[in-house]
């Protein structure tokens, strides 16, 4: 199950396919972290108390593929990074980057004061607000004003191969993950599943 969030709220929620149909794919048109941030108050840590798995959809899951006793990775929860690191919509450009460049990954989810997610927000994004005279960021741009809206979020016990697939085809490098109370629990990246790959139990890819 997959979910589109921007600025307004959820306004997506269904299936892969469905998901194709209302957002075409790009191709047809625990946290490891360089810089302690859990005193910083410019940033929100979210997925610590969430109880992020459907027990009736994961048995309702497990029992169609009648899962063995050594259960390989089929699902988003079994791989995803928890807790997670949000950006505030108002922190400025100068602080965000000051944040962002420390980490091993070159983006974050955004979230508003509700801490609902709203936005993705890239180094890449970042650069198209450089004021090159100044050598820095135009001053007064936040968060909000370079943040990419409609993300693609992903239910924890989504099947791992749905969401390479999307990965794939919207050509993004991460996907949050979101429960059913549209509380962020984790997300995945691209390194994520090359990780998983190497190591066991097996990452469920094709069968």
């Amino acid at each position: 199950m997959f979910a589109i969030y921007n600025i307004q709220g959820r306004r997506f929620r269904d299936n892969l396919e469905n998901l194709k149909r209302v957002h075409t794919p790009h191709s047809l048109n625990n946290v490891n972290l360089q810089r302690d941030v859990s005193k910083d108050e410019t940033v929100i840590i979210q997925g610590i108390e969430d109880e992020p798995i459907n027990k009736k959809g994961l048995d309702a899951y497990n029992a169609m593929i009648k899962v063995n006793d050594r259960t390989p990775i089929y699902h988003a929860y079994q791989l995803m990074t928890h807790p997670v690191i949000t950006l505030p919509l108002t922190l400025s450009l100068d602080a965000a980057y000051e944040i962002i460049k420390n980490q091993p990954f070159n983006q974050m989810p955004v979230s508003n004061s509700q801490l609902q997610l709203v936005g993705m927000i890239s180094l890449t994004n970042m650069l198209t607000f450089m004021d090159t005279v100044q050598n820095g960021f135009v001053p007064g741009t936040k968060v909000q004003d370079a943040m990419t809206e409609n993300v693609i979020t992903a239910d924890p016990v989504t099947d791992i191969r749905r969401i390479a697939n999307v990965m794939i085809n919207y050509d993004v490098t991460s996907v949050p993950i979101v429960n059913e109370q549209d509380h962020l629990v984790g997300i995945i990246t691209r390194s994520d599943l090359i990780k998983a790959m190497i190591k066991e139990p097996p990452l469920s890819l094709w069968t």
